[in-house]
């Protein structure tokens, strides 16, 4: 089978030698991407808060960071998985409640890549967070928007994988190295056959 040719749902060995499927994610049915995006906003915005007890166990003056700072910080955290819920919804409607992703697999690295007009749509609006993190005097925000506005590749080199983690019920296998975590979306036929290949092609993971 040409590679140019594939685009199914099933896994299938084209004639250069690699796999390759595509993987229409039900946004609302598995909200894995929400739970990705939480996590890293709720990590960026924690650590604000751990420099304050630092601080607060340092100095013993426990009342003056709750009055001063934890209130707020509490506040922000809020507001902010709102605007991430919101943001979330509104790329759900605009993408018709699918992301749609092509995965290429072959023997050193695993490609997940999204198709090209879902990606310009996710890019719009990574701009419009960024420049909504800018006006806010919100670095990490803005950073994190740039961040998804540049990218529609996740590329795992299977030699450097530290970490598989399958979660069967999300149809989903985390192929996570040091500094890049994907997100590889299988069908339920095909779940097993490619969590062994991964897990047979990175020596390194656990």
């Amino acid at each position: 089978m040409s590679p140019n040719d594939y685009s199914g749902s099933r896994v299938a060995l084209c004639e250069d030698g690699k796999y390759r499927w595509t993987y229409p994610l039900d946004m609302l049915k598995n909200p894995s991407i929400l739970f990705v995006l939480l996590k890293i906003f709720g990590i960026l915005l924690s650590i604000p808060l751990l420099i304050a007890l630092i601080s607060a166990a340092a100095n013993n003056d426990w009342q003056k960071i709750w009055d001063g700072f934890i209130k707020i910080w509490l506040i922000v955290m809020v507001v902010f998985f709102v605007i991430i819920l919101i943001s979330y919804l509104i790329v759900v409607w605009m993408n018709g409640g699918k992301y749609v992703v092509n995965f290429t697999m072959d023997e050193k690295r695993l490609i997940h890549e999204q198709v090209p007009v879902q990606y310009e749509r996710a890019r719009k609006v990574g701009l419009l967070a960024a420049l909504v993190g800018i006006f806010a005097k919100r670095p990490s925000a803005a950073g994190t928007g740039a961040l998804a506005a540049s990218r529609n590749t996740s590329v795992s080199v299977f030699d450097k994988v530290r970490r598989v983690k399958p979660r069967r019920g999300q149809n989903l296998i985390k192929v996570n190295q040091s500094l890049e975590r994907n997100q590889v979306y299988v069908p339920d036929e095909d779940f097993d056959f490619v969590l062994d290949f991964i897990r047979k092609h990175c020596p390194n993971a656990k």
